[in-house]
């Protein structure tokens, strides 16, 4: 029974006491039964009314419910509009004043563009250029053409954005870029694995390694998905294992590795790489942006404040520079 329903019949049964009371009939029978009504609405009461008290008024359970049956019962009529009146102020007062600083908002998607002063889009965005219903196609097609010349890192969610376009000469055009990056990867993949097949122990460990970075870039630059990203990111952990096993004391690959864990969603494996990667010698700036990434997806707020508070204000990273200052301790000052 809802807190709300105990209320108004505790209401209900307080004034059909108070009704008895100011009858004219004097009787002490009659006067008993105004107490068990009194009683019952006492105890309706204070069940309701516990129900909205906050959690820490809460306890102890029965202590808390005998307070609030004594006010209403030996301060009839008062006592209940005084708990009912508390009630309505305690409930719906706060929520009229309640600030709410916050707001779902969608996740943001930045494309850089070069800024050289004879590139056509520097001042364009050219997520809006591509996807806009209001520009012409020839212009689009500029458009697809600049992206051709950036890192696929950075343009293949919008490439693959274009291969559903009503246009058909940027959809061909966005495939044809998308297939060319992927095959010169794919390519130098093809190269490395015959190499290693005939290669002496003394360069096995470079090959695996490059291996190991050939097959991240394939999921880096977002040139793979569904079934043959999952291979790739095995092929990737397997050949930074082998390489691990010829030189333990790689500590780039260690973060490779804890990156490719984290593609993986194996969070707990990739932070240690990422700490066996620390140990061995990479700077705060290069390790603890990832093993903020980890703690913050596991919400760990304290830790990740820790990570980017490591991280040196003269970092050379400059794009990692507003993440630190914006979690640096004095910001939540």
């Amino acid at each position: 029974m809802s807190s709300l329903k105990l209320l108004f019949y505790a209401i209900s049964t307080e004034l059909a006491s108070v009704l008895l009371l100011l009858g004219s009939d004097n009787s002490l029978a009659l006067f008993f039964l105004y107490l068990i009504a009194h009683g019952l609405a006492s105890a309706l009461l204070s069940i309701a009314a516990w129900g909205f008290m906050p959690t820490r008024f809460r306890e102890p359970k029965l202590l808390s419910l005998l307070l609030v049956f004594a006010f209403a019962f030996f301060i009839p009529a008062i006592g209940l509009l005084t708990i009912v009146g508390g009630v309505l102020v305690g409930v719906w007062l706060p929520a009229l004043f309640r600030h709410k600083p916050f707001a779902l908002v969608a996740s943001p998607y930045f494309t850089p563009v070069s800024a050289r002063q004879e590139a056509t889009f520097r001042q364009v965005d050219l997520k809006s250029l591509m996807t806009s219903g209001n520009v012409p196609n020839a212009l689009r097609i500029q458009g697809m053409l600049v992206l051709r010349d950036m890192p696929a890192r950075v343009t293949g969610r919008l490439l693959r954005d274009s291969l559903g376009d009503d246009y058909e000469d940027l959809r061909l055009l966005a495939y044809g870029i998308l297939d060319q990056k992927e095959k010169e990867i794919t390519r130098d993949i093809d190269r490395v694995l015959q190499l290693l097949e005939r290669a002496k122990e003394s360069r096995r460990y470079r090959l695996v390694r490059r291996l190991a970075e050939l097959y991240w870039e394939l999921s880096y630059q977002d040139l793979v998905r569904g079934d043959i990203l999952k291979l790739t990111l095995e092929r990737a952990a397997f050949y930074a294992d082998a390489g691990l096993m010829e030189s333990p004391e790689d500590a780039g690959l260690w973060l490779l590795r804890g990156r490719i864990l984290m593609a993986q969603e194996k969070l707990g494996e990739a932070q240690q790489s990422m700490v066996f990667a620390r140990r061995l010698g990479l700077s705060a700036a290069q390790v603890n942006p990832w093993l903020a990434e980890i703690a913050l997806e596991r919400r760990q707020f304290s830790l990740v404040r820790m990570l980017m508070g490591q991280i040196t204000e003269d970092t050379q990273f400059t794009a990692l520079s507003k993440s630190v200052e914006y979690w640096r301790p004095h910001a939540f000052s």
